[in-house]
């Protein structure tokens, strides 16, 4: 085997971002809708960093909260805890006939909750339905509105979807949920995980059929892992393509191109190289 210098950005036809680890449905989403994500700094981050920001497994929450919603147009508007809603989106509306309203500290709500929000709405032919951690307005209703006229919140029983993440321990929550969200996509895909406790994917990591993974692996950004690999106890691989039939084992490859068949042994450093068999 050789390393070679990498000349050209890592690029797999396999790459996808793996938005059905998110619970997503294959329901298509009405044309008619716009959506407004309201991005607020909670203060008990104690950091330079704005609170939706923080990243979990790869996404930042805003990320995670955008992957709720398809094809629909995504305006992201920073406001405070105590900002007026109406007076922030009314300046902000589209010519859709619904606006919705979600927070981007809400990393655990999904797209099939988000379709069945709207479907209730439309349903009840609501002109405010109220959520949790959220709103679903008819446009028009909005254009001249100068309150919201919804105290009640809609009766919907989406659990965990509206958590709001203010703080480091809440953080904390919505990471465990989204690491047993992605490590079951990829259990019901036929990825063996022997040891899920000691195993972490970032969300945009793909991984093909026939793959062993051991513990203590880490497996980060748009890392590739090919058919039939074995990943070995003890790897961190961030951002790289492992081909076919290929065995790592206790290594760190970062930002790099592994062939078929390849052996990495153990205390392997690969970075920016390509190795061939």
């Amino acid at each position: 085997m050789a390393i070679l210098s990498m000349q050209e950005e890592i690029k797999t036809r396999d790459w996808e971002e793996l938005d059905s680890v998110f619970a997503r449905t294959s329901e298509p989403l009405d044309n008619d809708v716009a959506v407004i994500i309201l991005k607020i700094h909670h203060p008990a981050f104690a950091s330079n960093q704005k609170s939706y920001d923080y990243s979990i497994w790869g996404k930042t929450l805003t990320e995670w909260v955008s992957l709720a919603f398809d094809t629909c147009p995504i305006l992201e508007i920073e406001t405070s805890l105590n900002a007026d809603i109406l007076q922030t989106i009314k300046p902000c509306l589209s010519d859709k006939k619904y606006t919705a309203v979600f927070y981007a500290d809400t990393p655990l709500l999904q797209r099939k909750t988000f379709l069945s929000v709207l479907d209730y709405a439309k349903t009840k032919r609501m002109n405010v339905c109220k959520l949790e951690r959220g709103f679903v307005f008819v446009t028009d209703y909005l254009r001249t509105a100068e309150k919201i006229y919804a105290s009640t919140t809609a009766n919907l029983d989406f659990q965990d979807d509206f958590y709001m993440v203010s703080d480091m321990d809440s953080l904390n929550y919505a990471s465990e949920k989204l690491k047993k969200r992605i490590i079951n996509f990829h259990l019901q895909h036929g990825v063996q995980i022997l040891d899920s406790n000691w195993t972490s994917i970032d969300a945009d990591v793909t991984i093909g059929k026939n793959v062993v993974i051991y513990p203590q692996n880490i497996l980060q950004g748009k890392t590739h892992i090919c058919d039939n690999v074995i990943l070995k106890a003890g790897n961190t691989i961030d951002n790289s393509l492992i081909g076919k039939n290929c065995q790592v084992m206790h290594s760190v490859i970062e930002t790099s191109k592994i062939r078929d068949n390849s052996i990495i042994e153990p205390f392997s450093y690969i970075k920016n190289g390509e190795i061939k068999k």
